[in-house]
């Protein structure tokens, strides 16, 4: 019978991991970049409203983002001001470009109802009646 040491030895087979772990780094940052692209810049002049049956969407894409502050200024997420004529111009060419279209809006929480009214029919009016409110989760 051959011992131990004689089976294992010799010029076998030996693995290289080096090129698996570059792989696995390069992933790892590609995910990394693309959850940063995926995510929404978040505008500190806005405090969001709490909700406690808030629930966080699934479905990312074919959102238009806008902000709502508190005089009623409109803005997207560049920061550019629009009025409710541009909404319902904007609303309309996303919804050409994505029948899925939603509106985003984060409002601040004390920006008077009025303003969120304008903005939603401005949507409608543009072709996109699904609205989503920004809201923070409350942990219970």
């Amino acid at each position: 019978m051959a011992k131990r040491a004689q089976l294992f030895d010799g010029p076998g087979l030996k693995a290289d991991l080096s090129p698996m772990i570059d792989l696995v780094f390069l992933l790892l940052i590609f995910f990394m970049v693309a959850a940063n692209i995926i995510t929404f810049p978040k505008d500190p002049n806005i405090v969001i409203p709490v909700a406690s049956d808030a629930k966080v969407p699934e479905l990312v894409e074919g959102r238009i983002v806008l902000n709502i502050y508190i005089d009623g200024a409109i803005k997207d997420i560049k920061g550019t001001s629009l009025t409710t004529e541009e909404v319902t111009q904007r609303v309309a060419a996303a919804k050409a470009k994505n029948p899925n279209t939603r509106l985003h809006l984060r409002a601040h929480k004390d920006v008077p109802y009025r303003h969120i009214q304008t903005v939603s029919r401005a949507s409608a009016v543009g072709g996109v009646p699904t609205i989503i409110f920004s809201t923070y989760q409350v942990s219970n």
